[in-house]
């Protein structure tokens, strides 16, 4: 489907460089064989899902880094194919050509749906780090967001080769698959099928301007187990929000039972679970009716305000709400890796 240039890697290993061309192979997924890395939704549900999981191939940029981290070459493949024939494909396979690979190791970087190209990157001197801090790899937040062909979620992966791999220069070689995560976290509100009552808006209290594209201290493989523990990687190397001061709209779908989000991360606590003085919330209007409810990130199965979560990439934060004249309930599904936690307020 889709052709892009023949390139190879251009890292020279000593005076010894072994020009010797080999042919390799990889993919590149959104979607982590169903797992819990991943919280893609069906094509069936709500508008957008499936843009969640889109990968601009144009805008694919593939670096390999040695077992250290630091910056080798950039591999641009000869052929770029999807793995099946969906509208929306989330898994990619590319294959090419490249000289002189590492023998003793090595990281594979992959870089999907950034605003900006690779800039100054260095061999023998960039780290990977360096790749996710730098300037380049933030973005401008666009309210209001939905992921389409011209606004795809940006995504960052890493798989790490630790042991040595044999090239053999007439086999393509497999290098594996590398997984993706989305810079953003995705809300969903829903009305539960015993509501009686609609919403007239949903709206998102607050959130941050600017984004980076890829997490913090995840260097040798993406994996979303990691990502509850790991620090909120916000634009710039900020530790603080900076916050657009003004509320968001969720995207109702067309029968206003569910309604959605995109945003980047946001810092609603400190370490502790003590809730920022800055912190968002959900606001919820109920239609023909002068009352708004309030729904906060925190835990509601311990004290009361107490234990405020963040909002963190690739994660989903589903929140059913059962609406009726004299009730009003809300069960928290808030997404862990390998399942979810139940919570009635």
């Amino acid at each position: 489907m889709s052709l892009l240039s023949c390139g190879k890697l251009i890292y020279e290993e000593g005076d010894d460089c072994d020009e010797s061309v080999m042919h390799v192979s990889l993919r590149v997924s959104a979607c982590a064989g169903g797992s819990a890395a991943s919280r893609a939704l069906t094509e069936d549900e709500v508008p957008g899902t499936g843009y969640e999981n889109f990968i601009d191939v144009n805008k694919l940029h593939i670096l390999f880094f040695d077992k250290d981290g630091i910056f080798l070459q950039s591999f641009e493949p000869e052929k770029v194919l999807p793995t099946d024939n969906s509208e929306y494909p989330d898994t990619w396979e590319l294959s090419g050509t490249i000289q002189n690979p590492p023998k003793t190791g090595f990281k594979i970087v992959a870089l999907a749906n950034w605003p900006s190209d690779p800039k100054g990157l260095k061999v023998g001197e960039t780290t990977i780090e360096n790749v996710c801090k730098a300037d380049w790899a933030m973005g401008d937040y666009t309210a209001p967001f939905t992921p389409s062909k011209n606004s795809p979620i940006p995504m960052y992966g890493v798989k790490t080769h630790k042991n040595k791999i044999s090239f053999n220069s007439d086999v393509e070689t497999y290098l594996g698959e590398i997984y993706l995560l989305r810079a953003f976290a995705k809300i969903t509100v829903c009305l539960s099928d015993d509501s009686s009552a609609s919403l007239s808006s949903v709206t998102l209290s607050n959130y941050n301007k600017r984004f980076a594209c890829a997490p913090l201290e995840m260097y040798d493989y993406t994996t979303n187990s990691s990502l509850s523990e790991a620090t909120v990687h916000l634009a710039g190397g900020s530790s603080y929000n900076d916050p657009a001061r003004s509320t968001l709209g969720f995207a109702p779908s067309a029968d206003k039972k569910s309604w959605t989000i995109y945003v980047p991360e946001y810092l609603n606590a400190d370490p502790s679970g003590t809730a920022c003085s800055d912190r968002s919330h959900i606001e919820l209007k109920v239609k023909d009716s002068g009352v708004t409810y309030q729904i906060d990130f925190r835990d509601y199965d311990g004290q009361p305000e107490t234990h405020f979560f963040n909002i963190v990439r690739n994660f989903e934060y589903h929140y059913t709400v059962t609406l009726t004249p004299i009730m009003f309930r809300v069960t928290v599904d808030n997404w862990v890796f390998g399942g979810k936690v139940l919570i009635e307020m």
